[in-house]
């Protein structure tokens, strides 16, 4: 789920930043539908939060509200990540161009996109997008 916390000084969102639940007031909301304007904010955070099996979706709604060269970020689980290319490809066909990577840790791997272009919901998708496809993340008993 997605947050809508008051902003942080500087940043032009529509009623906050995005990522997990936060401090009042905020509107929460599923991933894949957000109550936020197309094109209204600046920065998307996606940390550890990409568990869904709807990853086009939720992608498909944050290249929605993010507008035109706005940031996206993500962190999560390096064991998860089948074919890291692959993944970079799928969100380029999403309207996202990779800025950074980082996956040098073993236990994480950070990305940062910048939108390049707005992309239409479009039944199917998922399926042309091999790339999003992230392994389960299996937690080890200590």
């Amino acid at each position: 789920a997605w947050a809508a916390p008051n902003a942080a000084r500087g940043l032009r969102t529509a009623g906050g930043t995005l990522g997990p639940a936060a401090a009042p007031p905020c509107s929460v909301a599923a991933s894949q539908r957000v109550p936020l304007e197309a094109d209204s904010i600046d920065v998307a955070v996606f940390c550890l939060a990409l568990m869904g099996t709807n990853l086009c979706e939720i992608l498909e709604e944050a290249n929605r509200v993010l507008r035109t060269g706005g940031t996206l970020l993500v962190a999560e689980v390096a064991s998860r990540f089948l074919d890291i290319r692959a993944f970079v490809g799928a969100l380029a066909q999403l309207g996202f161009k990779l800025i950074s990577k980082d996956v040098a840790g073993s236990h994480f791997y950070t990305f940062e996109f910048c939108k390049v272009t707005s992309v239409v919901r479009r039944e199917g998708r998922e399926k042309l997008l091999r790339g999003l496809v992230l392994r389960p993340c299996l937690y080890k008993r200590r």
